[in-house]
């Protein structure tokens, strides 16, 4: 979950008081809560110029220590790291990494979300520029590659619903975070006689996608499956390896008294319930690809209604 106007130390605060757990911290921006009821939790801030003190580049060029100038508090690194923090802080967003749960204990979750509203997190609707999101990794039921197309697939063709029915906000949708899949590869893989081996379905992913920024981001679970073939791809940065779907595409909510993190679970579970039907997928994928080729204007909201007939 990312969020604004609570520190690191309060919200890894709030995560001891719910779950327990012990602090280890890296340094001030990036600590975990090991050992809790659920697992182990990660609270930093999201942007590796201070996560990863890229900022002292800067001072190391010009043979600055800042560790080593003393002030009445702290240290000059500390003076120039609550500098930077008071600027970016108003553009960049802490996060909470939250350990695996079931889906059906999402209510454990719910405490947090509760305790950080309470707390007056803020998130998306904040602030005109604030890009932030909530990520769900759902684990994959599967590795074999026609389960994962089928989901890509689900995942493209409710895609104009599900900006709509979850209310993206205009934030995250001009926002480079969250790009749509390219026109290109959504005709490729809604095409019924597209049906690749796993390298194949790799390596068109990355040749249509060449980037992190995705709404459903396959790059984790594509390093899981083939880490050497990931490790080729040198413009997309780090990649943590994990069997799971990095689903993006949800605002993060956290400053609306309603919201509820099932409420983003559920609009997965459309996904979910549309990849396991087959017959459904294949029909709405040549619906799709007919009106895209005779719509000239207006389309993702022309498919949107077609699309809630069909989930009726």
């Amino acid at each position: 979950m990312e969020f604004s106007n609570v520190g690191v130390e309060e919200a890894v605060q709030i995560v001891q008081e719910l779950y327990g757990g012990k602090v280890e911290e890296a340094h001030r921006f990036s600590q975990k809560v090991v050992g809790t009821s659920l697992g182990d939790f990660t609270v930093e801030f999201d942007l590796t110029l201070l996560t990863e003190k890229n900022y002292k580049k800067v001072f190391n060029k010009l043979n600055i220590k800042l560790e080593d100038y003393k002030l009445e508090k702290g240290t000059l690194e500390d003076s120039v790291e609550d500098m930077l923090e008071s600027v970016v802080g108003k553009i960049f967003p802490y996060e909470i990494a939250i350990p695996p749960v079931p889906c059906n204990q999402l209510g454990q979750l719910e405490k947090l979300r509760q305790a950080l509203y309470e707390h007056r997190a803020q998130g998306t609707k904040a602030f005109l520029t604030n890009a932030f999101g909530t990520h769900i990794n759902v684990e994959v039921p599967n590795t074999r590659t026609e389960t994962l197309i089928n989901y890509l697939r689900a995942f493209l063709l409710l895609y104009p619903w599900l900006l709509e029915a979850g209310k993206t906000d205009l934030a995250r949708r001009v926002s480079p975070f969250i790009d749509p899949y390219p026109e290109a590869y959504a005709k490729l893989i809604l095409n019924p006689a597209y049906q690749p081996d796993q390298e194949k379905m790799i390596s068109d992913y990355h040749r249509y996608n060449p980037d992190r920024n995705r709404p459903l981001d396959m790059y984790p679970l594509f390093s899981a499956l083939s880490q050497d073939t990931v490790n080729q791809f040198k413009d997309i940065g780090k990649v943590k390896s994990r069997e799971t779907f990095h689903y993006r595409l949800p605002n993060s909510s956290i400053s609306q008294p309603d919201w509820t993190l099932a409420q983003e679970w559920n609009y997965w579970v459309v996904i979910d319930d549309l990849a396991n039907t087959p017959d459904k997928l294949e029909k709405m994928s040549q619906e799709y690809l007919h009106l895209k080729d005779n719509c000239l204007i207006g389309f993702d909201s022309k498919w949107t209604k077609e699309t809630e007939k069909w989930l009726t």
